[in-house]
């Protein structure tokens, strides 16, 4: 008997916590009976496959993602590791019909998207509703939030504590450095997430606040929206720092060489940088994050600017939480992105 009991305990742990009882904040339960393996991600829900793969060091139980996500994965690292990517289907459908045709044993969907998540819900097949601005547009307890609810899912419980544990401990180090700052001037910094024009340009809102703020940078659009700006707003605004995320095609040396930006600090100074590109667009929640916290600290502090080191650091970090050996090469593109990731459509 004293056998039996052991050999189901060691069981447990072995393969896992199943059947688990998932249960979310607005009172929806329901029971999944075993580790997905047909796991379709709807809904606007674009950071998710990226995360779904990492946890997992697979592509294989992803069987529809959005349009956007395929197309940076494509653009990223871990086409190269999980060259399956390239045949999963992608797209905006949202015809409930056509998405339980790929016979899906989880949904996941982005809990602004009310009318499909509910959907979803009365198909039964399991599934996660996950927010963005739940957690106050914070990118590490939003990636936590998330991997917290996935991990017991996805039976990565313990890699999953080895990531947030190091992830929390990069975002701690950042912010004792920036504390420890004897004059505590922060350099002014613009993030611009949308470029359509001189006249059409959307900066700052979201996790801007959290990124600037926890890696020494001072935002100058004072607002948790995304907010449409004109090129005559930036001359007023005069940052020190311009980053370009990855959620458009703008690149550094565009606004760089163009006559019409000269008279911004940013530009004089040559302080204009594209958000790097790991396995997903780090403006956005990844599991990048750890990474892009380091690096925009030492955009914001140049004197501190030590790049060989990060490269390490970055190689060290794939390497031991998601065991993940890149090359040299595959490592520098993470820091040098190429435009067409920046499309989402």
């Amino acid at each position: 008997m004293r056998f039996i009991m052991l050999y189901v305990l060691l069981s447990a742990n072995v393969f896992g916590a199943f059947p688990y009882m998932y249960k979310d904040d607005k009172g929806y339960s329901v029971e999944i009976p075993k580790k997905p393996t047909r796991i379709v991600i709807g809904g606007g829900m674009w950071p998710l496959p990226s995360v779904v793969i990492m946890l997992e060091k697979s592509a294989k139980s992803i069987v529809y993602m959005p349009k956007s996500s395929k197309n940076v994965l494509k653009n990223s690292f871990l086409l190269d590791m999980f060259p399956e990517i390239n045949a999963i289907p992608s797209g905006e459908n949202e015809n409930i019909e056509d998405l339980l045709s790929l016979k899906p044993d989880l949904f996941v969907c982005h809990s602004a998207n009310i009318k499909l998540c509910q959907a979803m819900k009365q198909s039964k097949i399991p599934t996660i509703e996950l927010s963005v601005n739940k957690w106050g547009y914070n990118s590490f307890e939003t990636i936590k939030g998330w991997i917290t609810v996935l991990a017991p899912i996805l039976d990565v419980e313990i890699k999953a504590k080895r990531f947030l544990d190091f992830t929390q401990s990069i975002q701690d180090e950042m912010m004792k450095k920036v504390r420890a700052k004897s004059n505590n001037i922060k350099p002014k910094a613009l993030v611009i997430h949308y470029f359509e024009s001189d006249k059409a340009i959307w900066a700052g809102g979201i996790f801007a606040d959290y990124l600037l703020q926890t890696s020494g940078g001072q935002n100058v659009i004072a607002s948790q929206n995304i907010v449409k700006i004109t090129l005559e707003d930036i001359y007023k605004l005069n940052p020190d720092i311009i980053y370009i995320n990855n959620f458009n095609t703008l690149m550094p040396q565009d606004i760089l060489k163009s006559p019409l930006w000269k008279p911004i600090k940013a530009i004089q100074n040559k302080r204009v940088y594209k958000f790097p590109l790991g396995s997903y667009r780090p403006f956005a929640p990844s599991v990048d994050l750890s990474i892009l916290l380091q690096w925009l600290y030492m955009c914001n502090n140049p004197s501190e600017m030590d790049f060989d080191t990060l490269l390490h650091s970055t190689e060290v970090f794939y390497r031991t939480y998601f065991d993940l050996h890149l090359s040299k090469k595959q490592i520098m593109s993470i820091f040098s992105p190429t435009r067409e990731a920046g499309e989402i459509k």
